[in-house]
C-alpha cells in the first residue's frame, strides 16, 4: 500500500509526470525533425520541376541582332578608321633618342589625338607597332593611319586605349594630307573576322 505522500496531488505518481514529460520531448523531437525532412525534399522536388522544365524549354531562339553582328572586336563591313578625336593614344619611346615620345605625342595632339602621357618601352619590335584591346581596333588603325609601315597587335589593354610603340628604324610621322586620305579608307579586319 502506498503511502498518500508519493502520490502527486492530481493523483499521478512523480514518476508517472516524468515519463511522460520525457516522451513529449521525444515525440516534439521527431516531429521537427519529419518537418524539416519533408520541407527540404519539398523543396528539391520543387528545385527539380523547375530545372526540368527549363531544359524542355531549350536554348532562346537568337535575336536579328545577334545573328547580323559582326564577332566582338571585329569592325563592321566597309568601317572607317576612328576619328582622331574620338582616340586616346599614349606614345612609348623604345629608342635611344631622347625625348622621341613627347615629340610625336605633341604631333598627335596637332592632328587632333587625345593624348597620354610620353613614356619609354623595351617592348618595341619593329620602327612602330600600334597595341590596343578587344574594343580598340579602328582606334588603332587611325593611329596606324599616321605611320607608314606600322603594324597593329593586340594587347592587354582596356577598351579603346591604344599605345604607339616607337622602335629602330622610326621614320617619322605620315605627312598630314597623307594621313587624312588614309583615314578615309576602309579599314582591313584584323585576322579571325569575316
Amino acid at each position: 500500500m502506498s503511502n498518500h505522500h508519493d502520490a502527486h496531488p492530481y493523483g499521478r505518481s512523480g514518476q508517472d509526470v516524468r515519463r511522460r514529460t520525457l516522451r513529449e520531448k521525444r515525440l516534439r523531437r521527431v516531429r521537427i525533425t519529419q518537418l524539416v525532412t519533408f520541407s527540404l525534399l519539398v523543396i528539391l522536388l520543387v528545385g527539380s520541376v523547375a530545372f526540368a522544365l527549363m531544359q524542355l524549354r531549350g536554348p532562346e531562339e537568337p535575336t536579328v541582332a545577334a545573328t547580323s553582328a559582326a564577332p566582338e572586336g571585329c569592325p563592321a563591313p566597309g568601317a572607317a578608321p576612328a576619328a582622331p578625336a574620338d582616340v586616346q593614344v599614349t606614345v612609348l619611346n623604345g629608342t635611344d633618342t631622347r625625348g622621341l615620345a613627347g615629340t610625336v605625342t605633341d604631333e598627335l595632339a596637332a592632328r587632333g589625338y587625345v593624348t597620354g602621357t610620353a613614356g619609354n618601352t623595351s617592348d618595341a619590335e619593329g620602327p612602330a607597332t600600334v597595341q590596343y584591346g578587344p574594343e580598340g581596333y579602328l582606334a588603332a588603325a587611325s593611329v596606324a593611319a599616321q605611320v607608314d609601315g606600322a603594324v597593329l597587335q593586340e594587347a592587354d589593354l582596356s577598351g579603346t586605349e591604344v599605345r604607339l610603340l616607337i622602335g629602330e628604324g622610326w621614320a617619322g610621322l605620315r605627312p598630314a594630307d597623307a594621313a587624312t586620305a588614309a583615314l578615309a579608307e576602309p579599314v582591313t579586319p584584323p585576322e579571325g573576322c569575316a
